[in-house]
């Protein structure tokens, strides 16, 4: 007895229909996904604004959630890295370098230079506040050197006052924190920064204490 063949031409028609159905509502889903991770990561914005750290990481870590399923790559870091800034003000400081470690991995894959340097300043800030003056010293090396790269001459002059400050506050080297106020001084006259240069004379004086 000889086996029939159950596809008929219209049995196959369909089934590359449905088929084809599938694929263009999976097409259509990612869309729609990564709207809802954007509106839900707005959300979290809105009750971090408000000082709800609670419901702002539910928000975040459900478009991240979001934006995993659909390899959405910035939603990916954006999420990470507010939900990294939560573990930081909770003094969750390793907690924070880990996930800031893999939002400047994806940053760095997909050029978004002015975040990368935004998340080099938030991992120094972890030292920073968990007392690691010597390390966030480090990280703002690694800082310096990527806006340097990047062109990112105003980002130096900010990076340069700010490991004057540790130097002065910190460290205890006078003569190393007017060396970084100098070299930003120097960069914010440069580009007509009055603000700037009006801030890091004032912290240049104060080393002559």
């Amino acid at each position: 007895m000889t086996s029939k063949n159950v596809f008929t031409p219209s049995t196959k028609f369909l089934v590359v229909a449905f088929l084809l159905m599938i694929i263009l509502s999976s097409c259509s889903t990612r869309p729609y996904r990564m709207k809802r991770a954007e509106r839900l990561y707005r959300q979290g914005q809105t009750f971090l604004s408000k000082g709800n750290q609670q419901k702002a990481i539910a928000k975040f870590e459900e478009s991240l959630s979001l934006s995993r399923m659909v390899e959405f790559k910035p939603g990916i870091a954006h999420n990470l890295n507010e939900i990294a800034i939560i573990h930081t003000t909770r003094g969750e400081y390793q907690k924070a370098r880990e996930i800031l470690s893999e939002s400047l991995s994806i940053y760095k894959e997909l050029d978004m230079a002015p975040e990368v340097s935004k998340t080099l300043n938030n991992i120094a800030i972890t030292h920073i506040k968990a007392g690691e003056f010597n390390d966030a010293i480090k990280r703002y090396n690694q800082l310096l050197e990527w806006d340097r790269k990047s062109g990112n001459e105003l980002g130096v002059g900010i990076t340069l006052n700010n490991m004057g400050l540790i130097y002065q506050n910190h460290l205890g080297d006078v003569e190393k924190a007017r060396e970084k106020f100098s070299e930003a001084l120097t960069i914010f006259k440069q580009l007509g920064e009055d603000k700037y240069t009006q801030s890091i004379e004032r912290n240049l004086i104060s080393t002559e204490r």
